[in-house]
Order: C-alpha cells, then structure tokens, then sequence
C-alpha cells in the first residue's frame, strides 16, 4: 500500500479542466438556446465539473497527506505526522465519505442520462459533445476513486446495487424529458393544432370496477417493491463479497437485485394510473353545469400528452423533499385553481380513457361551438393556455365576444408558442370582426411582451415550464404574474407548496372576488 502517484492526480488535473473547458463551451452556447434538452445538457455538464473538481481536490488531498512507511517486509499508507491532526482526520474522514457518494449517486445517474440521450437523439452536435465529455470525466473520476482506495487500503468494494439503481433513475429522467419533445425537442409544440385529433366524438370508455381493481393491484405491487429492495441490498451486501466470485458476476447479481424491485415499483405506478384514470370524474352532460360555479380550461388537445407527464422537478438536487410535486402537469394545474370551482374541461375526442386532471366532458366534433360558447358565457373564469390552433384561436374570439376580460387567465407557456398564439388569434379576430354579423366586438387586446425575470437574489430559480399568467382588467389592460420563484435549497414539502400560491396570489385573489357569473342564454 502507497500513497497515490502523481501521474494520478495529474490524470484528474486534465480530466477537470477538459470538463471545465466544455461547461463554459455549453454555457456559452446555451445563451441562445432553450428547452429541456438544453436545460439537461446544462445539469449533466454542471455535475460533471462539480464531480471532477471534487476528486482532484481529493486526491491532491491524498496524495500530500500521506506517506509510505515500511516495518520490515511490510509496508502501510500512514498521514504525515506534521498533519495528524483531529482537524486533519475529520477533514480527510469527511472526503472519504464523500467519495462514496461522488462514486455511486451522479456519477451512475450521469452514466443513465447520457447514454439514453445519445440512443434516443434530438441533440444538437454542441450538446452531444458536451454529453460524451461529462460520460468521459466522470467515468475517468470514479475509476480514479477505485485505483486510488484500492492502493490505500488495499481493497475496494464497489457499490454495485446503487450503481445499478442510480443508472435506472437517470434512465428514467432522460426518458422522461425526451418523452416532452414530440417533434422538435419543444417542451410544448409551438405548432400543436387540433389537426391531430381523431375525427370522433365517442365518449371515453370507464370502468369503475376495474378502476378499483387495478388500484389495489397497483398498490399491492408498490407495497412490497422497498422492502423487497432493501432485503435485496442486505442479502448482496451479506453473501457476496464473502462468496469470492468473479469479477462479471458481482454487477450481474446487483443487476438482479435491482431490477425486479425498480420494476415492480414502474409497472405498480402506471397500474395505479390507470385505474385513477377509470375512477376520473367524466361529466355525463355537460348541460348539468348551468348554475353551477365551474372554471372553464380551454387548451389545444395536441399539447395533452405533454400535459400527461409528471411536472418538472423542483430543482436542489438531492436537498429535496418529498412529494412536492406529484400527479401529472395537469393535475399540478388544477389543483391551483380547485378553491375557486370545479375545474372542467372538453374531453379529447376518441380518447379511449380522460386524461387526469380538470373534469372532462365530451361533444360531437361537428357540433361544438354553440356548446362551448355556452360554457364560456356561464363559466366564472375561463383558463385557457396560449398556444397556437385553429380551436383555440376561435375560443379566445370567443371569449372576447362574449364574457368580460376580468375573467380570462392566459396560461404562456414558450415565447415562440405565444408569439404564435398572438398571431393566430389576431387573424381569427379580424376575420370574424369583418363577417359583417351585427357585432359589436371590442378592440383585439393589446398582448405585452413578456418581462424578464426578476434579478436573482437567494435560494435557486426554477426552471418550469409554466411562465407565468395573463389577466385582465375590465378595460382589457393586461397585467403578467410571473411564475415560477426562486426556491430554498433546503426545504420541507410544504414550503413548495406555499411559494406557489403565494406566487399565482395577483392572478387568483380578483377571480375568487367576480360575482357570479350570468346564465348564459338558452339555444333554440
């Protein structure tokens, strides 16, 4: 056993600055650029460099603060004795551990992430590069921590269940956000239009029995998937390593550690979906809400499956709670807005089950203008997102025609897809304003820019993909709340939950305030 060799350290020392070298590349770029695929290449490339400097701080550490001795035939790595100090061991007991966490939590997970990005494409040649050079550093710092804890204490043991696990989780992550890039690598379409709907007005088709059904089975295949995890990591860390095995052998057994417990714990949670999804409320007619106090949500239908994800992450890496965002981007918008009304929707037609979230009810396709002009003049506040579409275009028209502006809320997602949201409902506004049918339309409100986030003072932005929300006063002005704020790093479930509404408090204080709304006139 002897200290760590030099060419060691200096292997770090180049693997540190090549990261270094390709961060500021990607951050210089990324000035131009936008979207969870750049927001992820930006993470990867941030925890690269933090891994990297960290193992060469470590192992410069190492290497200066140990010396070889020898007592006869036999030689042991020892602390200098000009450094054997309590300040000294705590501090070098301190980056030992860290070791262990720099080896298998976002060195695996970075391996995850990469390697799924670079199979499944939609990476610009800049991102690319910054991905396989993160995969390069990272991978070169944990076999440098091996050599390095391997020449000092003789032996090393590698993680291999936790390796497997955090590669399955970053799998999963990158899965997740290029499952948000349909076409284009947008989070949201800036030209999704209804064009994609099928041409159907089937109503969708629930079972409540065997929603039930598959809610126990989900639950009963999530039960058992942390206890069969950990029983898995104390038997591996119990009998292999005394088993004296072969080198393959030991990640392969991890592998069947991992795995089925990771599996059980995916295949329960969209089990249990599914059944939630059989249990969501449909609304038989949609007559039934006259009198009622409902918020209408008008959005295009291309944009549900995006909707349908979990939402972003709040971001604080490992210093985040949990459950603070749970449910689906839809249901994390809902559930803003419960307190004012039910929140009610059109249901996608020939959706063979209602996605979660707002109510869902159903109409022809032929015949669904007079029914959601209904909806509008009866509605005490209308949620509609801003996204292009010949369907939306109309509805926010519609709107304009019929109800007053302080009951409107525009959810602005992209620029690009406002700007095209802007342009669509200016040409649907100056075609029905000319039709000549003896209406009175108002002025096409005037559509701000939107301002740029507020200067950065503490805690760490959050990077979601709600912007912020357009309301308006009874003349039309336009007033934006941003959303979302900047967040703690270290914080308990509720603290989220508080910044949120405290946030989106200017755009839902005067809506809970309008007086109810008019009965809208009955259609012959």
């Amino acid at each position: 056993m002897s200290p760590v060799p030099g060419v060691v350290v200096w292997i770090a020392v180049i693997s540190t600055s090549t990261q270094a070298l390709m961060t500021a590349f990607h951050a210089r770029r990324s000035a131009t650029e936008s979207g969870p695929g750049n927001a992820l290449s930006k993470r990867s490339a941030t925890i690269g460099l933090i891994v990297s400097a960290f193992v060469t701080l470590w192992l410069t550490l190492e290497s200066y603060a140990r010396e070889t001795r020898r007592l006869g035939s036999f030689s042991y790595s020892v602390i200098r004795d000009e450094l054997d100090t309590t300040f000294f061991r705590v501090v070098l007991f301190i980056f030992d551990i860290a070791t262990y966490v720099i080896l298998f939590l976002p060195v695996a997970e970075l391996l995850g992430v990469v390697i799924t990005i670079l199979a499944c494409g939609r990476l610009g040649r800049a991102q690319a590069l910054v991905h396989l050079t993160t995969l390069a550093t990272a991978t070169t710092a944990s076999v440098l921590i091996v050599v390095t804890k391997t020449r000092i204490d003789g032996h090393f043991d590698i993680p291999w269940p936790w390796c497997v696990m955090y590669a399955l989780s970053g799998a999963m992550v990158a899965l997740e956000v290029l499952a948000t890039q349909p076409r284009d690598g947008s989070a949201l379409d800036a030209d999704a239009t209804e064009s994609a709907v099928p041409q159907s007005g089937e109503q969708a088709h629930q079972s409540p029995g065997r929603g039930r059904v598959l809610t126990v089975l989900g639950w009963a295949m999530l039960a058992p998937a942390l206890p069969l995890g950990l029983v898995g990591f104390i038997l591996y860390g119990d009998l292999v390593p005394e088993a004296g095995l072969s080198p393959w052998l030991e990640p392969l057994i991890a592998v069947g550690v991992v795995v089925p417990p990771f599996l059980l714990f995916i295949v329960g949670d969209a089990v249990l979906k599914r059944g939630r999804q059989h249990r969501h409320r449909i609304i038989p007619s949609l007559d039934e809400l006259a009198g009622e106090r409902y918020l209408l949500y008008l959005r295009p239908f291309a944009i549900d499956p995006v909707m349908a994800l979990p939402p972003d992450e709040v971001p604080g890496w490992y210093t985040r709670s949990p459950f603070e965002l749970t449910g689906t981007h839809e249901e994390f918008l809902v559930r803003q807005f419960r307190g004012l009304g039910r929140v009610v929707a059109v249901g996608q037609p020939g959706e063979p089950l209602p996605a979660l979230g707002a109510e869902r009810g159903y109409l022809p396709v032929d015949k669904w203008k007079d029914t959601v002009s209904g909806l509008i003049q009866g509605a005490h506040a209308v949620i509609m997102t801003a996204a292009p579409g010949p369907g939306t275009a109309w509805e926010f028209t519609e709107v304009l025609r019929t109800t007053t502006p302080d009951r409107l809320l525009l959810l602005i997602y992209e620029d690009e897809m406002y700007q095209a949201f802007q342009e669509a409902a200016a040409d649907e506004y100056a075609t029905r304003s000319s039709a000549g049918t003896g209406v009175d339309w108002p002025p096409l409100p005037r559509f701000p820019d939107l301002p740029p986030p507020a200067p950065h003072t503490k805690g760490i932005r959050w990077d979601f993909p709600l912007k912020g929300i357009l309301s308006f006063d009874g003349r039309w002005c336009p007033r934006f709340t941003r959303f979302p704020p900047t967040v703690p790093r270290i914080r308990h479930v509720w603290v989220i939950r508080r910044l949120v509404r405290r946030e989106l408090r200017p755009a839902m204080d005067p809506i809970s305030q309008l007086p109810p709304a008019p009965r809208p006139p009955d259609r012959a």
